[in-house]
């Protein structure tokens, strides 16, 4: 089903993608859990991987469902300012290749990465990520370990504006190519 929204509110499709990211989510995870138990390589991964998954999901809920401003009117806090605690790094550290999971988990992840490729091509999830670039930074890791790339211009660049060249690549921009070495260069 497809959901046509202008980018001045995405929060009307909101409660749509937020059910379709659960979906994949839940699959996902079920996933991870079924494989990963079997796989002594991997149990160590099971419980960090999806508690990433389940906190990037809530995190996409909350900012699918923020107002405009950011700011809920009339939530005020209450007692003393608590004061954050650097977090350490987990014992475990995930893969970090594009499409690891996929390779891991074979097709069935696959088949989630499609389903999450799917959703991204949506035009209420274009205008989302248009509209809330946090969606898509929630987004890109999980995309990334299912072999997903992000839709390409999620900002349409205008015809007028021109692309801002580093210093550095404009003065290597003229400079000559060496030439490939090959074996007769090398005797």
């Amino acid at each position: 089903m497809e959901l046509a929204i202008t980018s001045a509110a995405p929060d009307a499709a909101a409660p749509e993608l937020i059910r379709q990211l659960r979906l994949i989510f839940a699959g996902l995870v079920d996933l991870i859990a079924r494989r990963f138990l079997r796989d002594p390589a991997c149990v160590a991964l099971l419980v960090p991987l999806c508690l990433r998954l389940r906190r990037a999901l809530g995190r996409l809920e909350r900012a699918l469902l923020r107002p405009a401003g950011g700011i809920v009117a009339g939530v005020r806090r209450r007692g003393p300012v608590k004061v954050a605690v650097a977090p350490t790094r987990p014992a475990v550290r995930l893969p970090g290749g594009f499409g690891w999971l996929v390779r891991r988990l074979g097709w069935e992840a696959a088949g989630y990465g499609s389903q999450l490729a799917h959703l991204l091509e949506d035009p209420a999830m274009r205008a989302a990520l248009q509209a809330l670039p946090a969606v898509g930074r929630i987004l890109r890791p999980i995309a990334r370990m299912l072999g997903v790339k992000p839709p390409a211009k999620v900002v349409p660049q205008s015809e007028g504006q021109e692309v801002e060249v580093s210093p550095v690549a404009a003065v290597y921009a003229d400079a000559p190519c060496p030439p490939p070495p090959n074996s007769q260069n090398q005797r």
